[in-house]
């Protein structure tokens, strides 16, 4: 760290390390010996894990955009299994106990997956190349009708993102079949590959298909039928739904070795061994999962043995019994602009950008969370790259001078042509998100601006930015308010991209478009930090969001016995586990 930087740390600093703050990514094999004696007996003389994570399960479908702000990339990774899952430092790692995807030798933008033939859902039905059609057709973003307000195309599917799947032509498929063909266009081979179809997002559509009264999924979408596909669509987007309360079991089926048994407001969401998983068993009979609900009450039960939430997010956490680690993400804190408001005006959102005290924020709300040494520790001037990463000081710029420190003067000029009052919006309650909140209302009052904490407990970012309830969201990168981030930085720079649906803060620059689809086909190591220095530059430029810091994540175990039911967690998202069955390294 330079000398300047140093001037202009903040006066105060605590410094609050302990023996219990490990920083940086646990690896699988760690935290399965961290987590070694954690667990509780039930009445039914059953083992139980219980799990709390720090955002609500909305739906079964993680693909959704309501899914991807949702927990369920994070509880569902071993409920529903992919030809990938993500691995400790975000890539993803290939899960050959459900098939295997490799490039057609001799044949350009061709690649051969073949799934596992004792791959199979709980209810029985086989996992076919159909599953694979329909997600690729889902999340294409290829299908569209017109809108019937505005007469204009709109897709059909809601998909958070169609980072990958938009480059694929065609999914060579015979129904009821193991084996695919995918064949991207014409010199679109899509660089990440290995991520295409991971965990959560091949959904079964032998139920979309019954459920909308489409008997051949296949065909729909190779014969573009409309009709039939927006009904598929339908149910897509919202027919897997998961509230409290009673299920209907056969909307959910599991192709992993865990399946949902029931999810109530009292019992959390239930997941039990898959008796019909043909991969190795899981270690653990049943996980009791709390997702979004008061986590301070949960542990005070006894019901949680892990917990995974936003480090210092939760005010009077009495974790006396549990070892605590601080987890460095993947996943960077920011100010996400809704681009339709006050804030449509890019002079507005420089002006409020000047007066955010990003320095003083991430020295005075997280640094303790960092080890001194850790070069994520401080500032995070990327959207695409956090400090520490190859490549980070070339991409950041300029950046990395600019906007640290209040300047009221060019703040001053939002109030010139906007309203003084600026609301900022997360999931609360998050005593974090709140300290970060409140300086930045106390530096830019100097400023004239008003700001407002408006978080609540049901906060959902993309309603309340479509519907004007707030005019910042505080949150991840594309405003996720929980776990989030990946290694890719191309994942990242696509919630900005026009066209993604984690974009909600309605950002549109067409340069931005053209590198991520640049980013998208380019392997060479130079050629992608010199788009990725392109785009921050723009984006410093634009403002449509302000990196803050890179998040951390508290993870703990509790100290009771586990008997003879150890578990394999694998740390996905920068943070967050989902439940492993004891997958042997030797098959990756």
């Amino acid at each position: 760290m330079t000398d300047a930087r140093t001037r202009l740390e903040s006066p105060r600093r605590r410094n609050r390390n302990t023996a219990a703050r490990a920083v940086g990514v646990v690896s699988m094999a760690t935290v399965a010996s961290v987590l070694a004696g954690c667990g509780v007996t039930d009445t039914l003389d059953e083992f139980t894990l219980g799990y709390a994570v720090d955002v609500p399960v909305t739906t079964y479908n993680a693909n959704t955009i309501d899914g991807a702000y949702s927990a369920a990339p994070s509880v569902f990774g071993r409920v529903l299994t992919g030809l990938s899952y993500i691995g400790p430092d975000g890539s993803p790692i290939m899960d050959r106990d459900f098939g295997t995807i490799s490039p057609v030798p001799g044949e350009a933008d061709s690649y051969e997956i073949n799934l596992n033939e004792s791959a199979v859902f709980s209810d029985g039905n086989a996992v076919t190349c159909d599953d694979l059609v329909f997600a690729w057709a889902a999340g294409s973003g290829r299908f569209t009708a017109p809108d019937p307000d505005s007469g204009e195309p709109r897709q059909l599917f809601d998909t958070a993102t169609d980072w990958g799947y938009a480059d694929i032509d065609r999914i060579d498929c015979e129904p009821g079949t193991k084996r695919a063909q995918l064949q991207f266009r014409e010199g679109r081979s899509f660089t990440d590959w290995e991520s295409l179809f991971s965990a959560t997002t091949v959904m079964p559509s032998h139920v979309a298909g019954r459920e909308a009264n489409v008997p051949d999924v296949v065909a729909a979408v190779n014969e573009g039928d409309i009709d039939a596909l927006s009904r598929l669509a339908d149910f897509w987007n919202t027919g897997w739904t998961l509230t409290p309360g009673d299920l209907d079991l056969d909307l959910f089926p599991s192709s992993g070795p865990y399946k949902i048994d029931s999810f109530t407001d009292e019992g959390g969401l239930l997941l039990v061994k898959n008796d019909s998983w043909w991969g190795d068993p899981p270690r653990t009979p049943r996980i009791v999962v709390w997702p979004g609900m008061d986590t301070r009450d949960i542990v005070a039960r006894g019901e949680a043995q892990v917990i995974d939430v936003g480090a210092g997010s939760v005010a009077g956490l009495d974790l006396a019994g549990y070892t605590e680690h601080q987890v460095e993400s993947l996943n960077t804190e920011q100010l996400v602009f809704n681009n339709t408001g006050v804030f449509d005006d890019v002079e507005a959102r420089r002006a409020f950008t000047a007066c955010v005290p990003r320095l003083r924020v991430a020295d005075d709300v997280v640094s303790d969370y960092f080890a001194d040494d850790s070069p994520r520790r401080g500032v995070a001037s990327s959207r695409t790259t956090q400090p520490g990463s190859s490549g980070y000081s070339f991409i950041a710029g300029p950046a990395q001078e600019n906007y640290l420190q209040p300047d009221i003067e060019a703040a001053s000029r939002f109030t010139e042509s906007a309203d003084m009052r600026v609301r900022i919006g997360y999931l609360g309650s998050d005593k974090r998100r709140e300290e970060t909140v409140s300086f930045i209302a106390r530096a830019c009052k100097d400023a004239g601006i008003v700001v407002q904490n408006v978080s609540s407990r049901d906060f959902d970012p993309r309603r309340a930015l479509a519907n004007d309830d707030v005019d910042i969201v505080l949150g991840g990168i594309g405003g996720v308010q929980g776990p989030g981030g990946l290694a890719s930085e191309g994942t990242n720079l696509v919630t900005l991209h026009s066209r993604n649906g984690l974009n909600i803060g309605a950002f549109s620059n067409g340069r931005i478009d053209g590198l991520v689809a640049e980013l998208a086909v380019i392997s060479n190591a130079d050629a992608r930090l010199e788009r990725f220095a392109e785009a921050e530059a723009i984006l410093w430029n634009e403002v449509p969001t302000v990196p803050l810091f890179v998040q951390p994540r508290l993870t703990a175990h509790s100290g009771a016995s586990w008997g003879s039911f150890p578990i394999i967690p694998v740390l996905v998202r920068g943070g967050t586990w989902t439940s492993g069955s004891g997958i042997d390294s030797e098959k990756r």
